[in-house]
């Protein structure tokens, strides 16, 4: 799905106060720190391990710098932005915590988005034996499956408190049967 598309960003941008001072981790290509800058007049700097994206994000005038954001946060003093950004990022890290941690470091807030493998569908797959996520063979990058219980545990046991929530299925927030209807889940949590 081409990034002008996703679903979280409506919500992210949302979540984001005027004129902030934002970082966005794994900011692909720019295509929401864009948005920032246009519709909330934001600060922005992104990390990005993709060289590729990087050039995109320079293209787009953007300052991003090429990173990889589980080597740490180190060159971000504590409390250096309002909101630090993980968009559909978490799924694919090795070691979550410790870029979580890091986050409420140099920021009041983090934004987390990710993909619900709870959701019906997903289940049903399992169910019939199809798996969690991408097949063996399709050359997409490792993916860890994120439930929103399990993303509400993981909050607790870094020691964060969930400030708020959406829940998404399509484009649009649901509040009922959420850990079955949600495909995608945004959250903004702080120390």
């Amino acid at each position: 799905m081409p990034n002008s598309q996703r679903l979280d960003f409506d919500a992210i941008v949302g979540f984001v106060t005027e004129g902030a001072r934002v970082l966005d981790l794994g900011c692909g290509d720019g295509s929401l720190l864009e948005r920032l800058v246009r519709e909330k007049k934001a600060q922005v700097r992104g990390v990005e391990l993709s060289e590729d994206n990087v050039r995109a994000c320079i293209a787009r005038g953007l300052s991003v710098r090429h990173g990889n954001i589980e080597e740490g946060l180190a060159d971000y003093r504590d409390g250096a932005f309002d909101f630090v950004i993980l968009s559909q990022t978490l799924a694919y890290l090795d070691a979550p915590a410790p870029v979580v941690k890091e986050m409420l470091r140099v920021g009041s807030a983090a934004v987390i988005s990710f993909d619900n493998a709870g959701h019906w569908r997903c289940r049903c797959r399992a169910l019939r034996g199809g798996g969690i996520g991408h097949t063996l063979v399709s050359g997409a990058p490792r993916e860890r499956a994120i439930t929103i219980p399990q993303f509400d545990d993981f909050t607790r046991e870094i020691g964060a408190h969930i400030r708020q929530a959406v829940h998404l299925t399509g484009r649009r927030p649901i509040a009922r049967f959420r850990r079955l209807r949600a495909t995608a889940a945004v959250y903004v949590i702080s120390k």
